[in-house]
């Protein structure tokens, strides 16, 4: 209880070091690859990426990795939730992240503790060096992203006025926390911040490219799958969870999400898990 109490607050939870077992997977989480032998290439959706020794590659949620190269027992992979990375906007399929001194020291650190029993307090230490990690890694990569976008100045106009984005971030954590009402609407978001609805959902598509109403889905198929990934709830019980009534409606936006039903997609979760940790085998014992 007091380890849920605590990643609830934090910006990322860490979930668990992955083993790359095939040359095609999905996960519900944010993944941070990344290789110390040499570098590897991949395909996430219609993108090709390199990824050279001295980066990591961040993957968000639900998007299809397919290697290119054939070094699986090379690349590592470690699976994460990120609060802050969510309200930074669907748009963001993947990025190759910078790694400096500072950022191996880190990672080491996160590396020494693959071995050793995940308890409540190891996860916690491991959410916190990750997210270390993570805002080390967006520092570097900001100056160039910022210099690369420069263009000459032109007279400011209304749509160019600096905006805080406060508000909207607040609205989403408002929308995790509130995930479980079926009942939750546009005017309650928007009150929340004490926002116009119509402005709101202006404001609130210009940062996230999505409305409110299907970002909040988009919320809710997330966490939904991560109940089919991580429990044996029942159907129902989850549609409770994540403020879905109609099972139905469940189904239907969990098939769009990941091409199977929800039963489908516990069933390959299960399967993958069983051939990266396959179970010990217990030979008879021997003759005298």
């Amino acid at each position: 209880m007091l380890e849920r109490q605590i990643t609830d607050v934090l910006p990322v939870t860490f979930k668990q070091f992955d083993v790359i077992s095939g040359k095609e997977w999905c996960s519900p989480y944010f993944q941070l690859l990344w290789t110390q032998q040499q570098s590897f290439e991949c395909v996430i959706g219609d993108q090709r990426r390199s990824i050279p020794r001295s980066r990591f590659l961040l993957v968000r949620p639900m998007q299809a990795v397919r290697l290119e190269s054939s070094l699986l027992s090379y690349i590592q992979c470690l699976n994460f939730d990120a609060a802050f990375l969510q309200s930074a906007g669907t748009v963001l399929s993947s990025i190759s992240l910078p790694v400096n001194d500072y950022g191996k020291r880190l990672l080491n650190l996160v590396l020494s503790c693959k071995q050793q029993s995940l308890d409540s307090a190891l996860r916690i230490r491991l959410s916190c060096l990750l997210f270390s990690l993570l805002s080390e890694c967006f520092m570097q990569v900001r100056p160039a992203e910022d210099s690369a976008k420069k263009k000459p100045k032109a007279a400011p106009g209304p749509s160019q006025r600096k905006k805080s984005g406060r508000p909207i971030v607040y609205a989403v954590r408002y929308m995790r926390r509130h995930l479980s009402n079926p009942d939750l609407s546009l005017l309650e978001i928007a009150g929340a911040v004490g926002y116009n609805p119509n402005y709101f959902c202006q404001e609130f598509s210009q940062i996230f490219g999505v409305s409110p109403i299907r970002h909040l889905n988009e919320m809710r198929v997330l966490r939904a799958l991560r109940y089919l990934d991580e429990t044996e709830l029942r159907i129902q019980e989850i549609c409770k969870h994540v403020g879905i009534r109609n099972p139905g409606n469940f189904t239907h936006m969990v098939k769009l999400k990941v091409g199977m039903t929800p039963m489908e997609y516990r069933r390959d979760r299960r399967s993958r898990s069983m051939q990266s940790n396959p179970p010990l085998e217990i030979g008879a014992p021997g003759g005298g």
